[in-house]
């Protein structure tokens, strides 16, 4: 089972206090983790079933003095902690023997190039808890041997015994990262899975990767064809699989960060509006048409023509920045939200909990003061809702649009029902 993301301690164990003060410092010099340390096989016990919860991963000199043989690595292991090995040396023995032993991996002490690749390990780890993989194998030992190395990293594993409960799984659970399905499976095999998982989620979404012990490169061409990312021939070794799959989600999170940059609003960090209507479009109608339309309301800046009039055409941008930031605090389960012009698009499942959220931030923003240069000035926002759904959400969003410039025109700093 992964551990929490509230999780958020590193333990070093290494009998050498300044090696242990150098890895310390790296780390937290470049992470925001806490950093426990130990010396002795004894610490570790101490602080293991002390403060188990909190411990997230542990980095470990395989041979301490009242453990030579790493019994320590055995320990922590034991208690469902991810590991990473310490070595002065490395051959092919001393690999076997760290695979044996199910470590994540082995970094070389003193090294420092070696030192970014283990805090990079750490931060994907740590982040790792909150990423659904879905393992799918007819098989129960190929499933459990998956899982194990699964978990070693500390993902949240699904299991299926077969495509067609599969891809009720990923219906279910849309935000699965990664899929590993085997090829010959009752009801539904790998293929027909991949093809029909392919039709909801895109390469750049969910990240498969088909799994076989067939010899035919015509599986894996088919496998490719239907729409894999990757793929791995059984038996594997345990490092290929661990690197394919976290060089998988890397890609995945490479590929959400770039148009991550081009669905933003750069001044306030708010999806823009081609991002919302491009997921909000389909979101609207498929829960309109199961009879719980979701809410839409638009909140909107007051006067930022005369705000920049007044004090100068930078204010206009600072004022709709702060805005932003006092809106953010409150947009906690909402569904999607947008900046548009001087003011933002807001979706919800629950139309009475939005209207506390923007009421909340409406007279934040009516008590908060903007300051650009030395000038210090209040501004004040107004926003309205949908009443009864709309056919789509366009039309919905025209009828707010339209309903805005009535209500600011009448009174501003005001809410009201479209």
């Amino acid at each position: 089972m992964a551990a929490s993301m509230n999780a958020h301690t590193v333990l070093i164990v290494e009998n050498s206090q300044l090696q242990a003060r150098i890895i310390r410092d790296h780390i937290e010099s470049v992470t925001s983790f806490a950093v426990e340390t130990a010396s002795s096989l004894e610490e570790v016990r101490g602080i293991v079933e002390s403060d188990r919860d909190s411990i997230f991963m542990a980095v470990l000199n395989l041979n301490l003095k009242d453990a030579p043989d790493g019994e320590a690595v055995d320990f922590v292991l034991s208690n469902n902690i991810p590991c990473i090995v310490l070595t002065s040396t490395f051959d092919e023995q001393i690999r076997n023997r760290f695979i044996e032993k199910n470590v994540l991996d082995y970094f070389r002490k003193g090294a420092s190039e070696d030192m970014d690749e283990m805090v990079d390990l750490l931060r994907r780890i740590h982040n790792n808890s909150s990423i659904k993989v879905l393992v799918v194998d007819d098989n129960s030992t190929a499933r459990k041997i998956m899982r194990k190395l699964l978990e070693r990293q500390n993902f949240n594993v699904m299991e299926a015994k077969d495509g067609q409960e599969a891809f009720e799984l990923v219906q279910d659970n849309p935000d699965i990262r990664l899929l590993l399905t085997d090829y010959e499976m009752p009801r539904m095999d790998g293929f027909e899975l991949v093809s029909k998982v392919r039709e909801l989620h895109s390469r750049d979404k969910l990240a498969i990767i088909g799994v076989s012990g067939h010899d035919s490169g015509a599986i894996t061409a088919k496998f490719l064809k239907r729409g894999t990312n990757d793929f791995l021939k059984k038996p594997f070794e345990v490092e290929e699989f661990s690197w394919r799959v976290t060089n998988n989600l890397n890609e995945l999170e490479r590929i959400g960060g770039i148009k991550d940059v081009y669905s933003k609003d750069t001044l306030t960090g708010f999806h823009n509006l081609p991002y919302f209507l491009e997921n909000g479009r389909p979101m609207y109608t498929g829960r309109a048409a199961s009879g719980n339309a979701p809410t839409v309301a638009y909140f909107v800046l007051d006067g930022v023509w005369d705000i920049n009039a007044r004090f100068g055409w930078d204010a206009g941008s600072a004022a709709l920045s702060k805005t932003a930031g006092l809106l953010e605090q409150r947009s906690m389960g909402w569904l999607l939200s947008a900046r548009s012009e001087n003011g933002f698009f807001v979706m919800a499942e629950d139309g009475e909990s939005l209207r506390r959220d923007l009421e909340s931030a409406q007279a934040a923003v009516a008590k908060s003061a903007v300051k650009i240069g030395d000038q210090r000035f209040e501004v004040t926002a107004s926003f309205v809702m949908t009443g009864p759904p709309a056919d789509n959400l366009d039309n919905a969003m025209s009828k707010l649009a339209e309903r805005i410039l009535k209500v600011q025109s009448g009174n501003k700093g005001a809410f009201a029902l479209v």
